[in-house]
C-alpha cells in the first residue's frame, strides 16, 4: 500500500510536473509532431469554405466588414463574445472582401496548432504514448473540426486553453518572473477567445492552493502578478459585458426572468451530451435539429445501439485515464474541468445563457487527453475494443460532418440564390431566425421582411398573426425556415401558410426549407 507522504501540506514532490523520460515510451518525436499536424491541416482544411455562413459567424462578418463604418479599435472594444478572433480576422476580411475561407483561415490554423500543442501538454501530464493517442484523437475529433471550420474564437479558446495549461504546469514546476508574464498573457488570451476561458482560469487559480501550494512569498507574488494581469487589461471587456449582459440574474435570491429559450434553458441531460459531442461532435446519432424538435427522445431511441457503443467507448476509457493519473493529477484535472462545468450550468440554471457545449470547448482537449491515457492503461484486448469502436465512430462522424446534409449547418446560402431565380422585385421574402444571415447573400429581387422580437409561437393563431402581419397584401412572396426552433419549437409557421395561401413551390436545402406561396382567390375571401 502506497503511504501518504509525510508533508502535511500536500506539497508535490519535486519534479512531478516534469516529464517522465524513463523508458522508450516516454516521449513525443518531432516526426510524430509534424506528422500529427499535417494531419490536423488536411481535415481542417478540407472544404473549409464550402458550407454558407450561420448565424454566429454572420456576425462575426457584420462586425469586421469593411463598410460596417466602425473603427478597429471600436469594433475591438466592443466585441465581448471574442474580440481575439475579431482582430485577427479584421485584417483578412480588408484583403480578401467576403470569403467565407478567409473568415474562417484563422480557426483553421489554430485548430491545427492544437494538436501538437495538445501532444505536449499529455508528455507533462500523463506519459509520452498518452501524449501521442490524445494528438491523434483531436486530429480528427469532429467536435473540434466544427469549431476549427467556423469564424468565431472557439478554436482559439481550444488552443490557447491547452497553451495556458502548458504554462500553468512551467510556472508551478518553477516560479519566476518571467514564467507568471507568460501564464498571464496567455490567460489573458484565452479569455479574449471567449469569456467561458474565465472558467478554465478559475479552475487553475483553485489548484494553486489545493494542489501546487507555492512556497514562499515570492512564488505566491508570481500567482498574484499573473492574475492582477489578467484582470486589469481584461478589465474594459468585463465592464462592457455588465452593461450588456443581465448579471444581476446570478445574484443570490434574484429571480430567474423571463426564461431566454422557452420554458428551461437547461436539461439534465446536457452534460452528458456535452461530454459525447466532445468526442464525435454533431454529425452522428440525432441531428441538432432532431433535438431541438417535439420529439427529441424518440430521436435519441432511434440510434441507441449508436449511442450504446459511443457511451461504452467515451466512458470505459475515461474512467480508466481518471484512475491511472494518481491522486494529485486526478486532483488537478478534476478542477480544470469539473469548476468549469459548474460554472456553465449555473450560467444556465440562473437563466443567466443557455447552456451549449461550445460554452465548455476550453477544457475538451483535456477530457481527450484522460480517454487517451486511459485507452493507453486498459488491459490489450479491451483496449483495442474501446479504440476501435472510437476510431469507427469518428470516422462515420467525419463522414457525417462533410457529406450528409443532415448535419450540415444551414445553407442560407443557396435558399437566397434559388429564391433570387424566381422572386419579382415586390415579392416579401419571411426570413424567421437567420434574418441577417439571409442579407449577407441576398443579391436578386425581393425585400427582405424580417422576424425581430418575435416571441414564441405558441398556437396556430399566434403564427397566423404573425404571417399575416408580414405577408401585407402581397400576391405571392417566400417563406425561409431555418432553426425553426428559435421561435416555432412545434412548426406551426407552415401551417398557419397553407392556411392563409397555396404553396407552389418548395426547396429543401441543408438544414433549410423555402416554401413559395401564392394568393388564392380562396384564401383571400377567407381572411377576416
Amino acid at each position: 500500500m502506497r503511504r501518504r507522504p509525510a508533508d502535511p501540506t500536500w506539497v508535490p514532490e519535486r519534479g512531478w510536473l516534469r516529464p517522465d523520460r524513463a523508458g522508450p515510451d516516454a516521449g513525443v518525436s518531432g516526426r510524430f509532431l509534424t506528422m500529427a499536424t499535417v494531419l490536423a491541416v488536411a481535415v481542417r482544411f478540407y472544404h473549409l469554405g464550402s458550407q454558407s455562413l450561420w448565424v454566429d459567424e454572420a456576425m462575426t462578418w457584420n462586425m469586421a466588414r469593411p463598410d460596417g463604418g466602425l473603427s478597429f479599435a471600436q469594433q475591438v472594444g466592443e466585441e465581448i463574445q471574442g474580440p481575439l478572433y475579431l482582430a485577427l480576422v479584421w485584417p483578412l476580411v480588408r484583403w480578401a472582401g467576403f470569403s467565407e475561407f478567409w473568415l474562417r483561415f484563422p480557426a483553421a490554423v489554430a485548430g491545427a496548432l492544437t494538436v501538437p500543442l495538445l501532444a505536449l501538454l499529455g508528455q507533462r501530464l500523463c506519459n509520452g504514448r498518452s501524449a501521442r493517442l490524445a494528438a491523434l484523437l483531436l486530429a480528427v475529433n469532429p467536435f473540434h473540426l466544427w469549431y476549427s471550420q467556423e469564424a468565431r474564437g472557439y478554436a482559439f479558446l481550444m488552443l490557447l486553453a491547452t497553451l495556458a495549461s502548458l504554462a500553468f504546469l512551467w510556472l508551478a514546476s518553477r516560479p519566476s518572473v518571467g514564467r507568471a508574464l507568460l501564464y498571464g498573457g496567455l490567460g489573458l488570451a484565452t479569455a479574449l477567445s471567449n469569456f467561458s476561458g474565465l472558467f478554465l482560469l478559475m479552475g487553475h487559480a483553485l489548484a494553486v492552493p489545493v494542489v501546487v501550494r507555492p512556497r514562499g512569498s515570492r512564488a505566491w507574488g508570481a500567482w498574484l502578478g499573473a492574475w492582477l494581469l489578467i484582470a486589469v487589461v481584461l478589465a474594459p471587456w468585463l465592464l462592457r459585458a455588465s452593461d450588456i449582459l443581465a448579471v444581476d440574474r446570478l445574484l443570490p435570491g434574484a429571480a430567474g426572468g423571463t426564461p431566454l429559450r422557452g420554458e428551461t434553458t437547461f436539461s439534465v441531460f446536457a452534460l452528458p451530451y456535452t461530454v459525447y459531442a466532445f468526442f464525435f461532435g454533431f454529425s452522428l446519432g440525432p441531428s441538432l435539429t432532431e433535438l431541438h424538435g417535439p420529439g427529441p427522445l424518440a430521436a435519441v431511441r432511434a440510434w441507441w445501439p449508436v449511442l450504446g457503443g459511443a457511451a461504452l467507448a467515451i466512458l470505459v476509457p475515461l474512467v480508466a485515464g481518471a484512475l491511472r493519473l494518481g491522486r494529485r493529477g486526478m486532483v488537478l484535472l478534476a478542477l480544470w474541468v469539473l469548476v468549469p462545468a459548474a460554472a456553465v450550468t449555473l450560467l444556465a440554471a440562473r437563466n443567466f445563457k443557455p447552456f451549449n457545449p461550445r460554452y465548455l470547448a476550453a477544457v475538451m482537449p483535456l477530457v481527450l487527453l484522460v480517454a487517451a491515457h486511459g485507452l493507453g492503461s486498459l488491459p490489450r484486448r479491451l483496449g483495442r475494443i474501446c479504440g476501435f469502436v472510437m476510431l469507427a465512430l469518428l470516422l462515420w462522424s467525419l463522414h457525417g460532418y462533410h457529406g450528409d446534409p443532415r448535419y450540415a449547418k444551414e445553407d442560407v446560402r443557396d435558399a437566397a440564390a434559388w429564391i433570387a431565380g424566381r422572386a419579382d422585385a415586390s415579392d416579401p421574402i419571411m426570413v424567421p431566425v437567420v434574418t441577417h444571415v439571409y442579407h449577407l447573400y441576398h443579391a436578386g429581387p425581393g425585400r427582405i421582411v424580417p422576424f425581430w422580437q418575435v416571441p414564441l409561437l405558441r398556437d396556430e393563431a399566434a403564427a397566423r398573426a404573425v404571417l399575416r402581419e408580414r405577408m401585407g397584401d402581397a400576391p405571392k412572396g417566400y417563406l425561409v425556415l431555418a432553426r425553426s426552433w428559435e421561435i416555432d419549437p412545434d412548426g406551426r409557421l407552415p401551417a398557419a401558410l397553407m392556411a392563409e395561401a397555396t404553396i407552389a413551390a418548395e426547396a429543401v436545402f441543408p438544414g433549410v426549407r423555402v416554401l413559395e406561396w401564392r394568393r388564392t382567390p380562396r384564401a383571400s375571401e377567407e381572411r377576416p
